[in-house]
């Protein structure tokens, strides 16, 4: 991924709505998440989607966002780097977040990704946070192997452990279609075809919004430079994909 590294820490107050969460009970508390991830992530926190998305939500709650996020980052390197400041591990600790989401490499396969999987989830439950892992789509050059290597590697990891997942390669492919076209299949990504544009990283973030919340993001605010139809069909995907994943994960 990039060369250039992230590390993010936002926290903007924004309104969320959390009915059905254990974490509805104070609906003046912010609902407190931190993404651990790579270049797949800037847009959602540098342009305030999760934040955006939730405050346009006027039932809800206040949303928190942090984020540690490097450029062609692991699980496992994030891992790796330890627990001095400014790391995951230390972030994790350093905070009382309430939920984790957990981002790997796009090219990660089951032996790197599920031990640090298994790591992170235990340290999230550790300090009190739901663990959440996020499984991006890969590289366009990789469709539609490596979005269905997403897939499995986090369907089956969310099985064992129990983890809410947010199934972003399957919304990708979904939004697709079954015989895309190549302007289609571009207009989710940035010019180098391997990380998200705007469209992508919306995707990621409707879908991410309804992993936290269990709600529909139909509706809610989109960035202007979105057309109108777009928007439409990015909230729909993302919520069709958010119940198919729920329900494929209490099989």
């Amino acid at each position: 991924m990039l060369a250039k590294s992230w590390i993010v820490a936002a926290a903007m107050l924004c309104t969320v709505v959390a009915s059905g969460s254990a974490l509805a009970e104070d609906p003046s508390q912010p609902i407190r998440v931190l993404l651990v991830g790579n270049s797949q992530c800037p847009t959602i926190v540098n342009q305030q989607l999760l934040e955006k998305l939730a405050a346009s939500d006027k039932e809800g709650r206040p949303f928190l966002v942090g984020g540690c996020i490097k450029g062609g980052a692991s699980l496992q390197s994030h891992w790796e780097a330890g627990t001095k400041e400014g790391t995951a591990r230390a972030m994790i600790a350093a905070s009382d977040w309430d939920y984790v989401l957990l981002q790997d490499i796009y090219y990660v396969k089951a032996p790197a990704f599920e031990p640090y999987a298994r790591k992170f989830d235990s340290l999230v439950k550790e300090s009190g946070a739901r663990p959440v892992l996020f499984g991006t789509a890969s590289i366009l050059s990789d469709y539609p192997a490596g979005f269905e290597r997403q897939h499995q590697l986090h369907e089956t990891m969310g099985k064992e452990l129990a983890a809410t997942i947010v199934d972003a390669s399957s919304a990708y492919r979904r939004y697709f279609g079954d015989a895309p076209s190549q302007e289609r299949l571009e207009s989710l990504f940035a010019k180098d075809r391997a990380h998200p544009g705007l469209w992508g990283s919306y995707l990621y973030a409707c879908m991410i919004y309804s992993a936290i919340t269990d709600r529909s993001p139909l509706g809610l605010a989109a960035p202007e430079s979105i057309p109108a139809d777009v928007v439409k069909t990015l909230q729909e995907t993302a919520w069709a994909q958010h119940q198919e994943t729920a329900a494929r994960l209490q099989k």
